[in-house]
């Protein structure tokens, strides 16, 4: 049986740094996206742990431009899992009142636009069947959306939600799997946002129950929103 393959955008660091490592650790073989300028040093050293199952390669998800040179990079290659984990929270404040329109079109653009985007333009390298991921959030959530708040974030990946089940309309006749997954609140640089909170979850933690839930729910032909626990969540 030939090992299966996973591409992850977004990888250098946080939880994409960890998925790379938890794919690595499983015998997957994987291709890791950095932002271009960014150190790589970490996502070399996962793949040092893995002799012969780690590349890399480069791109910014809001840039238009970076997705040929990317596509001409994978070749005639084709993956078992596309996940896309670009995202950031944005402006402190996360307030509609404070926030510049600047500051709202760079949120969706990273959260929810550059990503989807990105992933149609990957769906020619993903198998069939096979399985396309989004790193989500709880926050995404209209329906359990009762306490308000984080609205520029909220906005974002709720955004990335629905375009997430646009794609999989059109793709599901074919077998393919959309997954939108909340990893938790994790002890990243944006989970405490640099330190200023308290995170619920260890990056290890996080990562793990990601990646389980990638090879439970993988090629399932569904849409499906579900957290690092594998609990489902309402759209």
């Amino acid at each position: 049986m030939s090992q299966p393959n996973i591409l992850i955008v977004a990888a250098e660091r946080g939880l994409g740094l960890g998925l790379t490592g938890q794919f690595l650790q499983r015998g997957w073989q994987v291709f890791a996206t950095a932002f271009p300028g960014s150190d790589v040093s970490a996502l070399q050293i996962a793949g040092q742990a893995a002799p012969g199952q780690l590349e890399i390669g480069h791109i910014d998800v809001t840039d238009p431009a970076q997705i040929a040179p990317l596509l001409n990079s994978l070749g005639e290659r084709r993956f078992d899992v596309i996940y896309l984990n670009a995202g950031i929270f944005g402006p402190l404040h996360q307030s509609v009142l404070q926030a510049t329109p600047d500051d709202f079109q760079q949120i969706m653009m990273v959260n929810a636009f550059g990503p989807i985007r990105l992933a149609r333009r990957l769906l020619p390298h993903l198998k069939v069947p096979g399985t396309l991921a989004f790193m989500s959030s709880h926050r995404g959530s209209v329906a359990a959306n009762l306490e308000g708040g984080l609205e520029l974030y909220r906005a974002s990946k709720a955004a990335l939600n629905m375009l997430a089940r646009g794609i999989h309309a059109e793709i599901r006749d074919q077998g393919q799997t959309v997954l939108s997954i909340h990893p938790g609140w994790a002890a990243t640089a944006m989970g405490t946002l640099d330190g200023a909170v308290q995170a619920e979850i260890d990056v290890e933690t996080s990562v793990r129950g990601v990646a389980d839930v990638v090879e439970r729910y993988r090629n399932s032909g569904e849409s499906l929103y579900l957290d690092y626990a594998g609990e489902r969540w309402p759209w």
